[in-house]
């Protein structure tokens, strides 16, 4: 679904799925597996969001997927090379 839509996952850890080098992030919903949390990287422009969030949505609910968009993330070098990801609804 996602490539279908021009994006491209870079990278897939757990429950989340990251995509277009970071810009936004799909994380599974673990009481419902048919669910999808969406979230936006702060430094993604606005419009862009829109943009996304009005393609993935409705495509999702084609799928059988309830998209949700959940709000932004930021993420920062943590110790020991981890990476640390603060979830802002």
């Amino acid at each position: 679904m996602i490539e279908a839509l021009g994006h491209e996952v870079t990278y897939a850890y757990e429950d989340l799925i990251f995509i277009d080098h970071n810009d936004f992030l799909l994380q599974f919903d673990a009481a419902d597996p048919n669910a999808l949390d969406l979230f936006f990287n702060t430094e993604c422009d606005d419009a862009e969001a829109d943009a996304v969030a009005g393609q993935i949505i409705p495509e999702g609910i084609q799928k059988g997927l309830v998209i949700r968009r959940k709000g932004t993330y930021t993420m920062t070098e943590a110790e020991g090379n981890n990476l640390q990801i603060i979830f802002n609804p």
